[in-house]
């Protein structure tokens, strides 16, 4: 009776784990579509566009602006551009923000690096990080 038990138990625990795994999974499978989602739709402006400029002008030493530091919160304030908080439609709320290096890593492109950041409450505070180069010759 008492093995029967002790099967029982390791076996609700089991559930509990994978009901948490699952929640993760699900809360970094929304913040990668909304990085790829942003990456996408600066993807289709123009170089010369506002959205990608290098506002502060430090270049590649700047693309990680903002960027939480290990245990701390992000400061989107200190990045190149800000999407602010957007709340997804399973109630996620995500904070989105880029940096641009401009002539990275040849003259005529932009290095563009997109962060999304979210608090889960079993897990504390997620991100998605994704970089791409716009511009250049393309053969």
């Amino acid at each position: 009776m008492v093995l029967l038990s002790v099967g029982l138990l390791a076996a609700g625990l089991l559930q509990i784990g994978g009901i948490k795994a699952n929640s993760n999974a699900a809360g970094r499978t929304s913040g990668v579509s909304l990085a790829q989602s942003v990456m996408d739709d600066l993807r289709t402006l123009p170089l010369d566009d506002d959205l990608l400029d290098d506002t502060d002008g430090d270049g590649a030493a700047g693309l990680n602006d903002g960027m939480a530091a290990s245990g701390g919160n992000p400061t989107p304030a200190n990045a190149d551009r800000s999407r602010g908080q957007v709340t997804t439609s399973d109630g996620r709320t995500f904070t989105v923000f880029w940096n641009v290096a401009e002539g990275v890593p040849m003259t005529g492109t932009k290095t563009m690096r997109v962060f999304v950041y979210w608090n889960d409450s079993r897990f504390g505070l997620n991100r998605v990080v994704m970089t791409t180069v716009l511009g250049g010759y393309y053969l």
